[in-house]
């Protein structure tokens, strides 16, 4: 089995997945996805629309 080290784009910490998942891991936790799907649902928001 091959490895790859990775940097998750919300936190930064580097980590480590098997090479043949390399494009799907993007996120070192759950809690960094969690964090990223947050920031996706912010931006769908219209800028004409008060929150």
């Amino acid at each position: 089995m091959k490895y790859v080290k990775k940097i998750c784009p919300i936190c930064g910490s580097e980590f480590i997945v098997l090479k043949k998942v390399e494009e799907k891991a993007v996120y070192c936790t759950l809690e960094c996805l969690l964090i990223s799907q947050e920031r996706m649902g912010e931006e769908k928001i219209s800028p004409f629309m008060s929150v």
